[in-house]
């Protein structure tokens, strides 16, 4: 039996963005550690026969970060994008599926980064999204430092264009001022559809987004609906008459995620799935009539369905009714016979993602999968912790859901030290997965002797569309008592010791840690990781401001009157803070400013709490250097047994 390191957690494997060829008989995938080595980190695509027949094939040498594996129709080839030349610039390359060379695609002296790609259906074109190549006037400002920014100036818009794959040229099809922020083929090659934002701000995510379409041959686009919030997914049905989307059900940053659809020749969109009890991950075309497949969150499982976006009828793709899984990034495509392949990197509680598939029948919903690959031999002898579902009451009668793991080594009875540990989002959810990463720290507790609770308090996904609006400028309410009354289930249930009780999270889990040491001091130990101390600062200062308010209601400019941001935030209270707090946050946080940290170590050391605050230079809101990671998951370690084992 081996002891797990911290190191092991930073070095594991991902696979994701799965990618199916057009007959359903090989996946590529990408495959990437958790932590980087140096600024951008690298990761490799991978080939594998979804029959299991060929072992899975490394595909590039994996010494740069290459990403987003996209077949030719023909299968070919290999689209991808990859910052070989240069560390940081994704650029277009295509290799054969038999062996070669990667040959760049366009201009082969352009420093803009591709942002998005897609093959045209027959094969001979890319459309793909990047900006504007730097001007004379660009690089010399530059070059001499005369770069002052001016706000609302010099905006660096994606543009969309078209590569022809036997001239190597490119055109700008799209070059409006407006922001290209997604599009898609039609099926017959002929047009593109595409997304448009304001700026390429994330802030205008919450903004009006307009979806267009354009004849590739020439010609001017046409509106097909104005649309308040996000837009993602975009698909054209099979027969051309409408196009697919994701967004919220309610018009508002903080909501649960639909299916919509509307009419390709123009229209208002119409909800099609989603959002009663449960809420739309993603979506994909099953290039067939007017049917999709998508994924849903319904509790603490995902499932996929067929979708007839005529009458909104879902069938079940995977799994069946008796399963209770999830999974992270897959893939699904139909084949001529009404059956679909599926492709999809599946963990369980006890192994990390592995890329596994499988083909359901045109009828029944698919219950086994095949393992494709193995990529954590070297975790075979890890005692990783069973996990299991934990169900309670809100005091209101809300039927809640979460996860427990519970230390193998624990005698019957026996009361542990217990952490919780409070998803991010506020929009996340805990499922039935491998829960271990730098900034889930699960499995990484539980085999340290803890049981480890994780609860999925409302505000977040998998109940639909009222389970996730009751945040909305009520943070830190409904979903704190929830999050309490997990706590006190299991103390009730025999489960945790009620004098050990850790918390924490990353994230709005960071906020929830902060927020309940200020409304309690039954905790012994918070970790606040990336968390928000003050909801009228992260307004001003976060790159999501609209979606900030939505969380804490009001602005600071808003008056004196209107101060529910400072209500709901842990500095107003850090007074009535008795518990020990340590405060992880990276320096370059554009998502939770590392004032938010700074400002609430600076209460807590007034009131003279127990506090570390640990900063990680040049990481945003996610920890990304290998050597951080390791320090992060060893500070929690150390943390939690200061003052849960004195």
């Amino acid at each position: 039996m081996s002891e797990l390191s911290a190191e092991q957690v930073v070095d594991i494997a991902v696979p994701g963005d799965l990618h199916l060829s057009a007959d359903g008989s090989q996946v590529a995938y990408v495959l990437r550690t958790n932590g980087k080595k140096d600024e951008h980190g690298v990761s490799a695509l991978w080939v594998a026969s979804v029959d299991g027949s060929l072992a899975p094939r490394q595909f590039t040498h994996g010494e740069s970060r290459d990403s987003s594996p996209r077949w030719s129709p023909d299968g070919r080839q290999l689209a991808f994008l990859s910052d070989r030349a240069k560390r940081g610039t994704a650029r277009l390359y295509v290799l054969p599926i038999d062996g070669g060379e990667a040959r760049l695609l366009g201009d082969k002296e352009s420093e803009q980064a591709v942002n998005k790609f897609a093959w045209s259906p027959g094969g001979g074109q890319i459309a793909f999204s990047s900006a504007d190549e730097l001007s004379e006037e660009d690089e010399r400002r530059e070059k001499e430092r005369d770069d002052a920014h001016v706000y609302g100036e010099n905006i660096k818009y994606a543009r969309l264009r078209l590569l022809s794959l036997a001239s190597n040229e490119v055109e700008t099809i799209v070059s409006q001022e407006r922001h290209v922020a997604n599009f898609a083929w039609h099926p017959q090659g002929t047009e593109l559809a595409y997304v448009t934002w304001l700026t390429p701000e994330l802030e205008s995510m919450t903004l009006e987004h307009v979806i267009e379409r354009i004849p590739v041959a020439g010609g001017e686009p046409q509106v097909i609906c104005r649309w308040s919030g996000m837009v993602s997914d975009l698909t054209w049905s099979e027969d051309g008459k409408v196009l697919f989307f994701i967004s919220s059900a309610s018009g508002h940053a903080q909501s649960s995620m639909v299916v919509y659809c509307v009419d390709a020749e123009g229209g208002e969109p119409r909800k099609v799935a989603g959002g009663e009890s449960n809420c739309v991950y993603y979506l994909h075309s099953l290039h067939y009539q007017q049917q999709a497949a998508i994924a849903v969150v319904d509790g603490l499982a995902m499932h996929l369905y067929r979708l007839d976006g005529q009458n909104g009828e879902l069938s079940r793709i995977f799994p069946d009714e008796q399963s209770n899984v999830t999974f992270g990034a897959h893939d699904a495509r139909r084949l001529k016979d009404g059956r679909i392949v599926v492709a999809l990197a599946h963990a369980t509680s006890t192994q990390p993602a592995e890329v596994w598939a499988g083909i359901a029948s045109a009828n029944e919903p698919l219950s086994e999968l095949r393992q494709l690959s193995k990529h954590h031999q070297e975790l075979a002898g890890i005692p990783f912790v069973q996990q299991e579902a934990f169900y309670w009451t809100a005091p209101d009668g809300w039927k809640l859901d979460g996860l427990l793991l519970r230390p193998s080594t624990a005698g019957e009875g026996e009361r542990l030290p217990t952490v919780v540990l409070v998803h991010g989002g506020p929009y996340g959810n805990w499922g039935a997965g491998f829960n271990l990463s730098w900034g889930n720290w699960a499995q990484w507790l539980a085999l340290a002797g803890y049981a480890v609770l994780m609860p999925n308090p409302r505000g977040g996904s998998g109940h639909g569309e009222e389970f996730a609006a009751a945040a909305r400028g009520e943070v830190g309410k409904a979903d704190y008592g929830d999050v309490m009354a997990a706590v006190d289930a299991a103390i009730e249930r025999g489960i945790a010791d009620p004098d050990r009780l850790g918390i924490g999270g990353w994230s709005q889990g960071g906020f929830m840690s902060a927020w309940a040491v200020t409304q309690s001091s039954r905790f012994k130990a918070a970790i606040m990781g990336a968390g928000v101390s003050d909801w009228g600062l992260m307004v001003q200062t976060s790159d999501l401001p609209a979606f900030e308010q939505e969380l804490g209601r009001t602005a600071p400019w808003d008056g004196l009157e209107a101060q529910r941001h400072r209500e709901l935030s842990p500095i107003t209270f850090a007074s009535q803070v008795k518990t020990p707090v340590l405060i992880l946050h990276g320096e370059n946080d554009e998502r939770v400013p590392v004032s938010q940290a700074t400002g609430f170590h600076r209460a807590l050391r007034h009131y003279q709490v127990p506090t570390e605050m640990v900063l990680y230079p040049r990481e945003p809101h996610s920890i990304g250097e290998r050597a951080h990671q390791i320090d992060l998951l060893k500070r929690v370690r150390r943390w939690y047994d200061r003052w849960l084992h004195a």
